[in-house]
């Protein structure tokens, strides 16, 4: 929820609650996630974790050496879930049962459905917020990825 309001862009001297200010951490490395437009193959390569590990913290790359990784998929998975008209009038149920994966089955749907999902979710943020094209000077992969700002 943090990333979800410290990533609204301020307009006005009031925040724009999910407009997207793209000089932001996680933000900025956006461009390091789901680098193809096909799902399975962004699993193989690296630059998305399943779902599920991302909701439950177990089986996916080490929280301690991908923190980048986890705070993209947290941060997207947040956005997706309140600004999916789909899915926005469920959130607030989502937090108030606690966020876990019983919870998020139960209001959202099958993680494994949602998946799909929320993986062209993220395709599309990228593309509108950079044209879908990496910025330049950036590492290969997100689970490279450190807590630096970007170049």
């Amino acid at each position: 929820m943090a990333a979800y309001f410290s990533t609204s862009r301020l307009e006005n001297d009031k925040v724009a609650v999910g407009r997207i200010d793209p000089n932001t951490y996680p933000v900025w490395w956006i461009d390091e996630m789901a680098t193809s437009p096909d799902e399975a193959e962004n699993i193989r390569n690296g630059s998305i974790a399943p779902l599920r590990a991302i909701i439950t913290t177990r089986c996916g790359p080490s929280m301690k050496s991908h923190f980048n990784v986890y705070g993209l998929h947290w941060w997207t998975l947040t956005h997706f879930v309140f600004e999916s008209p789909r899915h926005r009038e469920r959130a607030l149920d989502l937090i108030q049962q606690g966020g876990g994966l019983e919870a998020f089955e139960r209001t959202i749907g099958p993680v494994d459905q949602v998946q799909a999902e929320w993986h062209e979710y993220v395709r599309k943020m990228k593309a509108e917020l950079f044209g879908g094209s990496p910025r330049p000077n950036r590492i290969n992969r997100l689970s490279d990825a450190t807590n630096s700002p970007p170049e």
